[in-house]
């Protein structure tokens, strides 16, 4: 299970109403190597506010087998 200090999470309003979030892991540039690391992601559905989105990336972010 992935922790959640390991990832920046960025909030960001779609549309008025409708916020997702991106999530992207925190990791020191020379660790990453070509097509070995996920870049980011975004949460799959809207939620209605920031605060839902952010608890969507955490759901998110605990789902990954890393």
């Amino acid at each position: 299970m992935a922790k959640a200090s390991d990832y920046r999470i960025v909030t960001f309003q779609r549309q008025p109403g409708l916020w997702r979030a991106n999530m992207t892991p925190i990791v020191p540039p020379a660790t990453i190597m070509r097509g070995a690391a996920i870049r980011g992601f975004v949460t799959a559905e809207d939620s209605k506010s920031e605060e839902d989105a952010l608890i969507a990336a955490n759901r998110a972010i605990r789902q990954l087998d890393v």
